[in-house]
């Protein structure tokens, strides 16, 4: 074994598997010394070092006489249960409505229609944005935002809005 042509990880290595004392990657200040110290210790101890560290050859394993028995397969075990239509697939379906249904509605739909679903609307998003992503183009949603509402529109929003007497002050 030539350790000159050997890399210095290796070299730690094999000093740590033949010395006494383990060494770590800063103990030797040159790989000379490295090297020096592995031959030290492998006269010290009478250790061959042309034949350390060789792979040794795997031993063939004797023929069984008798074949392995083979696992009996459950039949439930190899039939996939059909699935159904899942959360994610139901909210990407309503997302590409060309209603543009609002993503907190889309929620609500959602969890009506699967058993024991909890979409929320950040969840919409999500699946809208992770479409985007992949290159489908989703319609956009509705926004009633008060700037871009009619007089019809506006009245209509504004009629659920009551008015609170504000409460009483200590003062």
């Amino acid at each position: 074994m030539k350790l000159e042509g050997m890399p210095t990880k290796e070299l730690l290595a094999l000093h740590n598997r033949i010395a006494d004392k383990r060494a770590g990657p800063k103990t030797f200040a040159t790989r000379t010394k490295l090297v020096a110290r592995i031959e030290q210790v492998a006269a010290d101890k009478n250790i061959d070092l042309a034949s350390f560290g060789q792979p040794k050859k795997p031993k063939a394993t004797a023929q069984r006489a008798e074949p392995k028995v083979q696992a009996a397969e459950a039949p439930d075990a190899t039939e996939k249960k059909p699935r159904g239509l899942g959360v994610g697939a139901l909210a990407r379906a309503i997302l590409m409505d060309p209603a543009g249904y609002p993503h907190a509605l889309i929620a609500e739909m959602v969890n009506a229609q699967a058993a024991g679903a909890a979409a929320t609307a950040k969840s919409v998003r999500w699946y809208a944005n992770d479409m985007r992503k992949r290159g489908v183009e989703v319609p956009p949603r509705q926004k009633h935002h008060p700037a871009d509402m009619d007089e019809e529109q506006s009245a209509e929003a504004l009629s659920t809005v009551r008015m609170v007497e504000p409460a009483p002050s200590n003062d």
